[in-house]
């Protein structure tokens, strides 16, 4: 049996010429047009707590600074930085100093704070890791509270919904 037939010869012909033009658009890509930068930020956002231990959910205001790094192929980077948070609808006036730092890429983040919630009265000491979807100038994430000192001082709920802005203050492209 003669496996080799002009019927064959088309097929691998025809194979030959798909692989070998899919193989030549494959060009390497030009690492400068996608470009790298570094910036200084303020950022702005909402909070939305919610779940136990109260009846009634939480709105705190989310202010502070960032340093970032972003860019590439798959827009990845990083931001780290101080902030605030305020709360809006609480019974004292609360505050929440923090520090965050967090890693996107591909529209993914994943990061944490360390956030003490203060009414000058009482505070309380947490760690939020959160995760989500954003990048350099929008996130969206959820953030689950882990209550570490005071458990029984709980002047806000313990988990959240958070929607965060950056805006631009400096902004340097990376060679």
């Amino acid at each position: 049996m003669n496996l080799i037939t002009n019927k064959n010869y088309g097929i691998l012909f025809t194979l030959y010429i798909l692989l070998t033009t899919v193989g030549h658009t494959q060009e390497q890509p030009d690492f400068n047009k996608f470009a790298r930068y570094k910036s200084v930020n303020l950022y702005t956002g909402y909070n939305y707590s919610f779940g136990d231990p109260h009846s009634n959910n939480f709105h705190l205001l989310d202010i502070g600074v960032n340093k970032a790094a972003y860019g590439g192929r798959h827009g990845g980077g990083f931001q780290y930085g101080l902030g605030t948070e305020i709360a809006l609808n609480t019974h004292h006036f609360t505050v929440g100093p923090k520090i965050t730092a967090h890693i996107s890429t591909m529209g993914l983040t994943i990061g944490s704070e360390l956030i003490t919630y203060t009414d000058f009265n009482n505070y309380t000491l947490r760690y939020v890791p959160y995760f989500g979807i954003g990048g350099e100038k929008l996130r969206i994430t959820i953030n689950p509270h882990v209550i570490l000192t005071n458990k029984k001082y709980q002047p806000i709920d313990k988990g959240a919904v958070t929607i965060v802005f950056n805006l631009a203050l400096k902004r340097e492209a990376i060679d």
